[in-house]
């Protein structure tokens, strides 16, 4: 089985370039986006397999991408990512369709995991 396609979408650039570094020597096709307009985007205009989705970012917030991307790619599998503990946009999430919401600050083997499960 190849492995999947993966895009990373925060406002945060550290974030976004260590879940890059991290992901890429283990073989793992990443994509990244600053924002969820890019992100949307991004999957509509190809295949991605996995999205990592912070919650907050400006323009176009991680909820209302999972939204959009619920509807028009829904075999994307999403997990939402945050630093805050927003229960009503986590849930929203959910109840949206996102595999889980991953709290910052995460460990490396922490979305290694994540990748695994959905993958499998």
């Amino acid at each position: 089985m190849p492995q999947p396609r993966i895009l990373v979408a925060d406002d945060e650039k550290e974030i976004r370039d260590f879940l890059v570094d991290s992901l890429q020597p283990h073989g793992f096709d990443v994509q990244a986006a600053e924002n969820g307009i890019q992100a949307v985007d991004i999957i509509r205009n190809g295949h991605i397999d996995i999205a990592f989705l912070d919650i907050r970012m400006p323009g176009l917030n991680g909820v209302d991408a999972l939204r959009e991307i619920a509807r028009t790619k829904p075999e994307t599998q999403v997990v939402m990512i945050t630093g805050y503990c927003d229960d009503n946009q986590v849930q929203e999430a959910l109840a949206l369709g996102s595999f889980l919401c991953l709290l910052k600050p995460f460990k490396v083997q922490d979305v290694l995991d994540l990748i695994d499960v959905l993958h499998s």
